[in-house]
């Protein structure tokens, strides 16, 4: 049980980077899809010709698992103000806007350097954007009690 409502939500969230972006590298090992969110991320703050360096992918790794605990923040906030019921739910739901404005919105218009169109890839995306939201719900749940403050 975690008693403060930031270390809950950036720890959960960075977790469940983990449970999207390992799905995410065994599809890329396996060829299924040509993208890498630790890619995607480093080409954000660095030219695509340094993402696939040692440093670049580090500097990638970093974004993905920052921006994921930022989520994680998010959507603890999101419990304050809508309840814990039906978690699993709001959990997919998030997975789905994050997946929407993430690869649909913001990618598209420019905040990556690199592109990602494969249609393979968006639809991989959608489902391990659902397993982030989903993991990020759950552990919120089971580490942050509910309590009086919300």
């Amino acid at each position: 049980m975690v008693k403060d409502r930031i270390l809950a939500g950036t720890i959960a969230g960075m977790i469940a980077t983990l449970f999207k972006t390992i799905p995410n590298i065994i599809l890329w090992k396996m060829g299924i899809v040509q993208y890498l969110y630790l890619r995607l991320a480093a080409a954000v703050l660095i030219s695509p010709q340094d993402v696939d360096t040692p440093l670049g992918l580090i500097i990638g790794a970093v974004v993905d698992i920052v921006t994921g605990g930022t989520l994680g923040l998010l959507i603890i906030y999101l419990f304050k103000f809508t309840g814990r019921d039906y978690w699993w739910y709001k959990g997919l739901i998030f997975g789905n806007v994050i997946w929407l404005w993430g690869l649909g919105v913001i990618v598209n218009f420019g905040a990556s350097r690199i592109v990602p169109l494969d249609p393979v890839f968006r639809l991989t995306s959608l489902i391990e954007h659902q397993i982030f939201g989903l993991v990020v719900a759950y552990l919120i749940i089971k580490w942050y009690p509910e309590s009086k403050n919300g």
